[in-house]
């Protein structure tokens, strides 16, 4: 009985690891232990009955070998083995195996982290797969569009229900429809949304104007010093920019600098409950040329401060913005600022007023400003 379970375990042992040749093979045994671990990892089974042995593949320094459930594809780049399922396995041949346009693959067949579905990464696209909307790929400027929405968990988009289409209209040639959107791509032109997820022609692209517009900027300094009194003696900057979602900027339309305003430390102004007149609506106002798909393509509003209260007595006090969204290296230096996505000014009927407050514990300051969208 001890030499037939002897038997029956040498045998089984020889069938996973027929394609091992020898440890005095060097790379490629190395190459076939990291392709059996992976298909014991993943429980792919035993080896496939087509060959006993890895097999190079097609493209330059990969290997590959079939088992029971799936296959195992060694990328010679990463120097690491991938495993792959028979439906995407398929899918994939469609596209060329390793020569065609996806290249490799960089991940194993994979679980969607919330939305339930599978996916498998290749060099230049991937293959997602959900129950609702079936197998496809996705690559290039369209994998890159829904990565900034989220993948699969986009609320605009969700997973892909189609391969890219070709098309020729109004300069864009692809298209690819979502769950939840349809995305158009012309060369040299903004990725293009539409809500309509059957959408095959490029929507119309509204023309708006997005105006900046000052309400007030106030200061109040609560230890009163007998030179300086109640007031902050302001100076410092308050920038407005606007970028697309790919991060090209849009220029004010009159052509008035993205500074709202820039007072030097040797001038201070006085600024108390009284708006200055360098943020009076007549002076600090810009106003901006976008479209519907810039809204769409998550267009952003950055604006970034340095402001300070320069004392007499003492040393000048950084007035640090709160609860800003983030901080980025500007103007030589670190500093906060606060983002505002387009889309949530349309989400309030196309205009809405904030709020920014700065303070260094005891001096603060408040920007109170409003945004405003409209068809030309």
């Amino acid at each position: 009985m001890r030499n037939l379970i002897l038997i029956l375990s040498t045998l089984v042992t020889l069938q996973s690891n027929a394609q091992l040749k020898s440890s005095e093979d060097n790379s490629e045994y190395a190459i076939a232990q990291k392709i059996a671990d992976k298909a014991k990892q993943r429980n792919l089974g035993a080896i496939h009955s087509e060959s006993p042995k890895m097999r190079p593949t097609a493209g330059k320094g990969g290997w590959f070998l079939r088992y029971e459930h799936g296959w195992v594809y060694y990328n010679p780049q990463l120097k690491k083995a991938f495993a792959i399922m028979e439906n995407m396995m398929k899918k994939w041949g469609e596209a060329g195996y390793e020569t065609g346009w996806m290249g490799f693959p960089i991940s194993d067949n994979l679980e969607t982290p919330k939305v339930y579905g599978f996916y498998t990464a290749f060099e230049n696209g991937s293959i997602y797969s959900s129950t609702k909307t079936g197998m496809h790929y996705i690559g290039g400027a369209f994998r890159s569009e829904w990565a900034k929405r989220g993948y699969e968990n986009s609320p605009d988009l969700g997973f892909p229900k189609t391969d890219e289409i070709a098309i020729n209209e109004n300069g864009y040639t692809r298209y690819q429809q979502f769950e939840r959107g349809t995305l158009f791509f012309g060369s040299g032109k903004p990725i293009l949304y539409s809500n309509n997820p059957n959408a095959t022609m490029p929507p119309k692209d509204e023309s708006m104007e997005l105006a900046f517009i000052p309400k007030s900027l106030t200061g109040f300094e609560p230890t009163i010093d007998v030179n300086e009194g109640s007031s902050i003696e302001l100076y410092g900057w308050m920038d407005l920019r606007i970028y697309r979602g790919n991060g090209q900027e849009i220029s004010d339309a009159d052509g008035k600098s993205y500074s709202l305003f820039n007072i030097q430390k040797k001038q201070p102004v006085d600024v108390n409950d009284f708006t200055p007149y360098f943020f009076k609506e007549n002076v600090a106002s810009r106003h901006y040329n976008i479209t519907q798909s810039d809204i769409d393509g998550n267009a952003y509003i950055r604006i970034t401060y340095w402001l300070n209260d320069k004392d007499v007595t003492s040393s000048d006090d950084y007035l640090k913005l709160e609860n800003y969204n983030g901080r980025w290296n500007y103007n030589g230096g670190d500093h906060p600022y606060r983002e505002i996505k387009l889309k949530e000014i349309i989400r309030n009927g196309k205009t809405k007023n904030f709020m920014d407050k700065g303070s260094d514990g005891t001096d603060n300051f408040k920007v109170s400003y409003g945004f405003t969208i409209k068809n030309i």
